[in-house]
């Protein structure tokens, strides 16, 4: 079954303290990731952490498990690359590695559980709605996506989320899928992220 209906956003948990943002090396043929320059932009933002994983299935895990560990953040954003020209907000993280493209460790995951006994997937606990609207306000493109797919980002997004339920419940957790630069300006990029997190801040 699929994992418990997200909480709603409990502001008391989050309001004054640290917002964790997470982005993805540049992977394979993309000499840029978007993610990963968002997350540098925003690096000295007052109120933040943040780090750039390794696309790598067991690197990637364990770097974040660690670095939450650490950083016990208050909220947590995951970014991430996707094709097309509009943010996407994700809504579930599904439990299945499955992807044609290998990690830059060679690995290639087809139709795998990442935990066996795990349910179907985790909701987001994002505010998504108004991250919308934040973003329709700018005029920022946008668009829904059910799941985040079957690579890394929908890996890390599943294991933030267990990470989450098992040490933070009702922490606001999710992922957003970033164009490639030249469908949205990196600059346009930061504006829409920086929206978001301000309605986690607020």
């Amino acid at each position: 079954m699929l994992g418990r209906a997200p909480r709603r956003l409990d502001s008391a948990l989050v309001q004054g303290k640290r917002i964790a943002v997470v982005g993805f090396a540049p992977f394979g043929a993309h000499a840029v990731n978007p993610s990963a320059e968002v997350v540098r932009a925003l690096a000295g933002d007052a109120g933040l952490v943040t780090t750039v994983l390794p696309v790598a299935w067991r690197r990637a895990e364990e770097a974040l498990l660690v670095w939450l560990d650490s950083a016990r953040p208050a909220a947590l954003l995951l970014l991430g690359r996707c094709d097309g020209d509009a943010i996407r907000l994700e809504r579930v993280a599904l439990n299945l590695d499955d992807a044609p493209s290998a990690d830059d460790e060679g690995e290639r995951r087809s139709g795998v559980p990442i935990r066996p006994e795990g349910p179907v997937g985790h909701w987001s606990t994002l505010p998504l709605e108004a991250f919308a609207r934040a973003l329709a306000s700018r005029a920022l493109p946008h668009a829904w996506s059910h799941d985040a797919g079957g690579f890394l980002c929908n890996h890390v997004f599943f294991v933030a989320r267990e990470w989450v339920e098992a040490r933070r419940p009702g922490m606001p957790c999710g992922f957003v899928h970033l164009p490639p630069p030249e469908a949205l300006s990196l600059e346009r990029q930061v504006e829409g992220v920086r929206a978001c997190l301000a309605l986690l801040s607020a």
